[in-house]
């Protein structure tokens, strides 16, 4: 079996590529194709299309798709939020003889996520995958046509595990790996002017003029061993929701506890099926809930490492993996 994956842009580090060393476990002819090269720079043209939601192809990811399948054909077309690519694309590569799959971690009826491209050729697709669950409602993505499948966040078990002996460095007691926005700020600023000390990576922008002390910006960006060492080190894992994406979970609900850490995240349904309230991870409500139990746990740590090497456990056993996510859309596809 042959597999593309269509991803976005390079240069980028091989890690960083979800479901690629899953599709490898299962297949050792996968490439590659990135739909921007290392050197490319947005024209003026280019910023007015992407505005018009029919954004310019300069560099000729359409053909060169194309092309691909017509001089070495494969299996599966794996389009990660290939917002890109043109309907009549998708419908020249099944001719060709390729199924093709469109996959997305981002709440794709969300207009600044999507576009035209996207909305004409999501009926043509064999498989559209989200990790939002409420994409699958009527009156969202199939209502384009789409045949969708949900599936829940997942992890990588080569990038995603837990580090034995985690560096003095990347270790603390309350930390947030995450980019900014406003309501993750205010929790944030509140547990720093009750006394609680919360490092800070990923935030993306400058700190907020006036930012609490207590409020400790790392400008560093953390990827493979850095990103396990961080959970699997710090006492309290904090993991808040993006409101603009309609999050229920997001990638770190799997991710924290995958690697060891202690998971302290907003209670939704859905985290409370992923992983049992107390037991393996633990959930607010309101910052005076998230307060205190940051008070509680930081006053047992002990019991924040039981609950966080049972959510390690339930990964595990349970399997959110990519690599039981990737075999279940071959089931789909069969």
């Amino acid at each position: 079996m042959k597999i593309v994956i269509a991803y976005h842009s390079e240069p980028i580090p091989e890690e960083r590529i979800k479901t690629l060393a899953s599709w490898r476990k299962i297949t050792n002819q996968v490439d590659v194709i990135f739909t921007f090269g290392e050197n490319y720079q947005r024209s003026y043209v280019d910023k007015v299309t992407y505005k018009l939601k029919l954004p310019n192809d300069p560099c000729a990811i359409n053909r060169r798709l194309i092309l691909r399948q017509q001089s070495d054909p494969v299996n599966i077309f794996f389009i990660v939020k290939g917002v890109y690519i043109r309907p009549w694309t998708i419908l020249k590569l099944k001719e060709l003889g390729a199924l093709c799959v469109f996959w997305s971690n981002d709440d794709m009826w969300k207009w600044h996520n999507r576009n035209l491209w996207f909305t004409w050729s999501a009926r043509h697709y064999d498989l559209v995958v989200t990790q939002k669950s409420y994409n699958c409602n009527p009156n969202e993505l199939p209502s384009i046509g789409a045949r969708v499948l949900f599936q829940n966040k997942a992890f990588d078990p080569a990038v995603h595990t837990q580090i034995k002996f985690p560096s003095q460095r990347l270790s603390h007691d309350v930390v947030f790996v995450g980019s900014y926005e406003a309501e993750r700020y205010q929790s944030l600023n509140f547990l720093a002017t009750n006394g609680i000390v919360v490092d800070i990576y990923g935030w993306g922008v400058p700190p907020p003029l006036g930012a609490h002390s207590n409020l400790i910006f790392h400008n560093h960006h953390l990827y493979g061993n850095e990103y396990a060492e961080v959970f699997s080190g710090s006492g309290i894992c904090l993991n808040f929701l993006r409101r603009m994406s309609r999050d229920i979970q997001t990638g770190r609900s799997v991710e924290i506890p995958a690697c060891g850490g202690f998971m302290l995240a907003e209670r939704t349904a859905e985290h409370l099926c992923l992983f049992r309230e107390g037991t393996e991870a633990e959930y607010f409500g309101s910052d005076e809930e998230l307060l205190q139990k940051t008070r509680f746990y930081l006053a047992n740590p002990a019991k924040a490492r039981e609950i966080g090497y049972a959510g390690y456990q339930r990964t595990r056993h349970s399997d959110y993996s990519f690599d039981a996510r990737i075999k279940e859309i071959l089931e789909y596809l069969r």
